[in-house]
């Protein structure tokens, strides 16, 4: 995330205009044996006490947090999880390095990693201070520097990391949905759903496998219908409670949309549904650009 439109999002709660950046590798080269044992242990002393965002204290060993000694430790967590935030800290004795350990220890939804490597930081090309989100859903990666944003709080940390959560399968919420629309992937496999549907974590698990294949080209969104802001949406299709479960893919800069026939969802199934529908896009562009 660009430094200043960091702080502009993180400070003013009615902006929902994050901006995207994209991640950046450098040379290989072994740890700063110094910084990580300093690391190490504050480790084993930083936590932050009571409700987070209302104290600094210090009390209990971080858990959750993978130290990330060297470049290739680094980058192998990172490749290993849906969505992985990363605390690069050049000075561990500032304040952000307890909001961080806030977040580690009261949200368990996101896998942690942490490090003060010279390597690693150089490698990300991290110059102070900053929280990282890479997620494989788009090959995104988003940094939170954290001198450029006003009065850091794990409040306004958490924010950072619930607006860009994107996974293979996505559920929608209004959270969720500014990071939609900011990704770069413009084409979106929605799976409609309510409750009721007893498939759903058989059909959800399907997607799942196809997002491994389709990553960067489609993002695959649950809609659970359940919800009545979700329901709206389910209107603008011209769909009906009745119709579900029901997969729609929609390019959200065309405004095309096709939805799949019924019949077993399979992850080849759905696979081959939006490498064709991608295709027509492409053929369609075509035409236009020939014209």
């Amino acid at each position: 995330m660009c430094g200043s439109q960091a702080s502009e999002l993180l400070t003013n709660e009615s902006s929902l205009q994050p901006c995207r950046a994209d991640g950046r590798m450098d040379t290989m080269a072994r740890p700063s044996c110094c910084l990580q044992t300093a690391l190490r242990l504050l480790l084993v002393s930083f936590s932050v006490a009571a409700e987070p965002g209302n104290s600094t204290d210090i009390e209990a060993p971080v858990r959750g947090a993978i130290v990330l000694d060297d470049v290739p430790s680094a980058r192998a967590f990172i490749g290993s999880t849906e969505i992985a935030v990363v605390g690069f800290f050049v000075d561990p004795e500032k304040p952000e390095f307890g909001y961080f350990n806030t977040i580690v220890k009261y949200h368990p939804e996101w896998d942690y990693g942490i490090t003060t490597s010279k390597d690693v930081l150089k490698h990300y090309k991290i110059q102070s201070n900053s929280i990282s989100i890479f997620r494989q859903a788009d090959n995104f990666r988003d940094d939170m520097v954290v001198e450029l944003v006003e009065e850091l709080t794990p409040a306004k940390l958490y924010r950072f990391l619930t607006i860009n959560e994107l996974r293979l399968v996505t559920d929608y919420n209004p959270m969720t949905a500014i990071g939609l629309i900011a990704s770069k992937v413009q084409v979106h496999l929605i799976f409609f759903t309510h409750k009721d549907v007893k498939e759903q974590e058989e059909i959800t698990r399907e997607l799942r496998e196809a997002a491994k294949d389709l990553r960067g080209q489609v993002l695959i969104v649950k809609m659970d219908v359940s919800s009545r802001n979700n329901q709206k949406i389910l209107s603008r299709f011209q769909l009906q409670p009745r119709d579900l479960p029901l997969l729609s893919v929609y390019d959200t800069e065309s405004n095309q949309k096709r939805i799949m026939a019924p019949g077993e969802v399979t992850a080849a199934a759905v696979k081959k549904f939006c490498l064709d529908f991608l295709s027509r896009e492409e053929e369609s562009e075509n035409a236009k650009t020939e014209l």
